[in-house]
């Protein structure tokens, strides 16, 4: 059996076979070269925008979405966080020797971010100066309350399914408590290793102090006991399908509202690596899976975090292998 009928064999959801030879070639090809460059570098991002170009240009109305679904297992919005970099800059040099963060890219290609800002913070990274998400969102921040109120056009269909995955963070002036649940893309990192010690017991009411350097409540994080502790954070994800932690669009500069559900390791490893930066603080006033301190602690951000569930509290303990104190409030 050929090495192409053992792919078409393999890659079950998506027809290969109903594409001519010239397509499967090209199609299967870009999704090799794409795996390949999901390293994140600003380069990367836009050589994947590129092909990912491509192929939506060789495949009918609906077969881009089931083959990024069966590929690589994203929406078609997170796919076009890469094409908008691409189609936002066309110039492929603009990133041979720049410093800026990837949740920035995906930011500053974004279709809401304005022409001008863009150039800014380009010519800025092109002169050696590092862009970094937070300091491009305060920028669209201060623009935005300092441009005189527009009248919204009604989205367009395509409008809707085109628009990007990074407009998922909610500006305090515009969210009026109305949050909508998003998605977010999926990949597979390393798996975070299950320490061999036994979890720790946890009690409702308690602070913890993992590694010197995480926070950690096992208690109601709606409750005042919580949310006037916790600390000014880059940014807040919050998985719940119970709502009720309005204190947290003042708290934190970007905030995730995810419906609970079972979770991946990459989801939430790329959930961080997207909206957020090495040192960053991050607040879980949720913790539906027990790898999310871990996670967080690998990738270098500070976490504040809190469940009411103590079993919950303690498998995360656990899973993240840190030392760990009963703190006071």
């Amino acid at each position: 059996m050929s090495k192409l009928l053992k792919k078409e064999q393999v890659v079950e959801g998506f027809d290969y076979g109903a594409l001519v030879v010239e397509q499967r070639i090209v199609v299967q090809q870009r999704a090799g070269e794409i795996r390949e460059r999901l390293r994140r570098t600003a380069q990367d991002i836009w050589e994947v925008g590129q092909k990912l170009s491509d192929v939506r240009s060789r495949l009918k109305h609906g077969q881009f979405e089931a083959w990024l679904n069966v590929e690589f297992g994203w929406s078609r919005r997170t796919a076009y966080n890469f094409i908008n970099v691409y189609e936002a800059f066309p110039e492929r040099a603009n990133f041979t020797q720049v410093d800026i963060a990837a949740s920035a890219l995906y930011l500053l290609a974004a279709p809401s971010t304005p022409q001008t800002i863009r150039n800014e913070f380009m010519q800025r990274a092109c002169k050696g100066e590092k862009v970094t998400h937070s300091g491009l969102r305060k920028v669209l921040q201060a623009a935005k309350q300092s441009s005189p109120p527009t009248e919204i056009a009604p989205e367009t269909p395509e409008a809707v399914s085109t628009r990007p995955e990074i407009i998922a963070f909610i500006p305090k002036a515009e969210a009026n408590g109305k949050l909508q649940p998003i998605v977010i893309p999926s990949s597979e990192p390393d798996p975070v290793s299950i320490p061999s010690h036994i979890p720790p017991r946890v009690q409702l009411g308690d602070w913890y102090l993992l590694a010197k350097k995480h926070v950690l409540f096992c208690g109601d994080t709606a409750s005042s006991h919580f949310h006037k502790r916790a600390p000014q954070a880059d940014l807040a994800v919050a998985i719940t399908d119970d709502w009720g932690h309005d204190w947290l669009i003042e708290r934190a500069n970007t905030l995730l509202l995810l419906p609970e559900s079972p979770l991946k390791e990459g989801m939430i490893k790329q959930t961080l690596v997207m909206y957020s930066e090495p040192g960053d603080m991050i607040i879980f006033p949720w913790l539906p899976d027990e790898a999310m301190l871990a996670i967080a602690h690998q990738l270098g951000r500070q976490v504040c975090a809190g469940d009411p569930s103590p079993e919950r509290c303690s498998r995360a303990i656990y899973c993240s292998g840190l030392p760990v104190e009963r703190i006071h409030p």
